[in-house]
């Protein structure tokens, strides 16, 4: 990695001084002299039980009673014993046991046997004073595992003894109290906003609360001011982000008409423009596009989000502030990312996919991004970030972001940040014969004297999408040395491609979507290749997919023209499967 220029270092220090200032009021406020503030560390009533919008697993119970647990992508053998004395598979199971979100699934069992069980766990958890080190500390964790108290306090209390009413009593008012003392040392991003959200919704539902409902919902606001953008984005640019949020938030605002508590114009406001965002993001199979770590979604999650607000598309040409545009011509929708890197705090998820795109033909996907891997498949999360994992233009084999390498902020942040590109340049023009996003980047102009070009027009009928590439020095007309680059076009893993001759006898290939239909891509200005590639969004891991590739080299000036173009369906007699060119 190169040298941190000066400016770099004045931002890095920056953010750890902010840090630094975080860790010492929690380190205050979480002391034994000042968490009589808190109030008392005993709760006896509450007033209302939020709703939970996410899906449930009808499969969870019957494994859990087989005697299995599986969680975030492990599956452990409980063998008879306590999910909490069992050695965790891996970190991200770890967590989702201790955030106690798997009790919806048991309610949803709608079975006495269900129940017991799940009453039993939680006195185990309760019983163990151990449980509170590492990472089931995490401020997030412990948001969670509030959340999921108190939404399922009735199904976790039902028939319970005085002593274990108690016990949970006492124990949700311990978290309470040590989540308001540690919110701060939660994750910039997401993590943040669900702390406060959780302390929110504890001093809603908690009778006698409301001197802290007050000021940790100007807390909650502020925060949220600071992540949300005005057109309803986050600051990651992770759209996936916005479906957590709106998941927590939505039976909140629910909580506070029951509670007849004023909710905050700019809470109401978030939400709405939250929503807006989402319908813009989405493609026409119904997910969220994979830009910036957003990877494997939740349909049922999305069809709940979506019956919330059905109001037409935003009418933007590009994303005020978010920096997406988004074509949709007849069946066709195409959401390309024209955004720079976000600010190094919320960059830690980011990829490195500046002008990348993706394209769906009805129900299904053209072109995709290879999105982020889940929590149970890591280990792929830095591959995943890489502009190669993109549908746009890889130069000298190197990412048009770059890693910011610094302990302190990696610890500070829970990933790696990046940065660049700084410079994004776009214009989206609609016209009667269709629509024409002209973007273009600076991520690789510092490293390697090139900036990035590239220009999409789709037909009006959306059976015709023409690209073009252009690959250019800035002062000068000539590089020292050739530089070698690849355009790459991620395919579904539910589709296939194959290498063909067009009718004047050009190489081109054959794509077939899933849905029947096929399309013929072929270029000038660069060598094609059907190559393999990975689709780390998979809703069962990472999967095998194939990727049209076009390399060629840039010595100053590039230009590479493609274009894919609807073909006609398949008879119904083909059936498509594999994924071998």
């Amino acid at each position: 990695m190169s040298r941190m220029g000066f400016s770099e270092r004045v931002r890095i220090a920056a953010v750890r001084a902010q840090g630094l200032q975080r860790q010492a009021a929690t380190n205050v406020l979480n002391s034994g002299l000042l968490r009589w503030r808190q109030g008392s560390a005993a709760l006896r009533e509450l007033v209302i039980v939020p709703g939970d919008l996410r899906s449930r697993d009808p499969s969870f119970w019957p494994e859990v009673e087989s005697g299995l647990m599986g969680l975030s992508g492990g599956t452990v053998d409980l063998n008879g014993r306590s999910p909490f004395d069992i050695a965790p598979p891996s970190e991200a199971w770890q967590r989702n046991l201790h955030g106690f979100s798997w009790l919806r699934h048991l309610e949803a069992a709608d079975d006495a046997n269900a129940q017991k069980v799940a009453q039993r766990y939680l006195l185990d958890w309760l019983a163990n004073p151990g449980l509170q080190d590492g990472n089931k500390s995490d401020p997030s964790v412990r948001a969670r595992r509030v959340i999921s108290w108190i939404s399922y306090a009735p199904f976790l209390l039902e028939g319970a003894s005085l002593r274990s009413f108690d016990s949970f009593a006492n124990g949700l008012a311990r978290e309470v109290m040590v989540l308001s003392g540690t919110w701060r040392n939660a994750k910039a991003g997401y993590p943040r906003l669900l702390a406060l959200t959780a302390l929110v919704v504890a001093h809603l539902a908690v009778k006698g609360s409301e001197k802290q409902l007050t000021s940790t919902l100007r807390l909650l606001v502020s925060e949220l001011e600071r992540q949300i953008l005005s057109d309803g984005g986050h600051a990651s640019r992770d759209p996936s982000v916005l479906v957590d949020l709106l998941l927590d938030w939505l039976p909140l605002k629910s909580c506070f008409d029951a509670r007849e508590v004023l909710l905050p114009d700019a809470f109401t406001i978030a939400i709405t423009r939250m929503l807006a965002m989402l319908r813009y993001m989405k493609l026409g199979d119904g997910a969220v596009a994979r830009f910036n770590g957003a990877g494997v979604g939740d349909p049922a999650a999305l069809a709940t989000l979506g019956a919330y607000d059905e109001r037409p598309l935003p009418d933007w040409r590009i994303a005020p502030e978010s920096r997406y545009a988004r074509l949709e011509c007849g069946p066709s929708i195409l959401i390309a990312d024209v955004g720079a890197a976000p600010a190094l705090l919320m960059s830690s998820e980011a990829h490195a996919g500046c002008l990348s795109f993706e394209m769906s033909v009805g129900h299904s996907i053209l072109f995709v991004n290879c999105g982020a891997p889940s929590e149970a498949d890591v280990g792929w999360r830095a591959v995943s970030r890489a502009t190669a994992s993109h549908s746009t233009v890889c130069l000298g084999e190197i990412s048009s972001a770059r890693l910011v390498r610094h302990s302190g902020l990696e610890a500070q942040l829970g990933g790696v940040p990046l940065q660049l590109p700084s410079i994004v340049k776009s214009r989206l023009e609609k016209m009667v014969t269709g629509q024409t996003l002209d973007a273009s980047h600076d991520g690789y102009l510092a490293r390697l004297g090139l900036m990035h070009r590239r220009e999409l027009q789709l037909s009006a009928d959306g059976r015709t999408l023409v690209g073009l590439d252009w690959l250019e020095t800035k002062g000068q007309d000539r590089l020292r040395r050739d530089v070698p680059f690849a355009v790459h076009f991620h395919l579904h893993p539910d589709s296939h491609c194959e290498r063909m001759r067009d009718d004047a006898g050009d190489e081109a290939a054959m794509i077939y979507l899933q849905n029947g239909q096929r399309w013929r891509f072929h270029a000038t200005g660069a060598a094609m290749t059907i190559e393999e590639s990975t689709f780390f969004a998979g809703n069962s891991g990472p999967r095998a997919a194939l990727q049209i590739v076009l390399r060629g080299a840039c010595a100053g000036v590039s230009e590479v023209r493609w274009q894919a173009v609807f073909d006609k369906p398949v008879a119904a007699s083909v059936e498509i499967t594999g994924n071998v060119p």
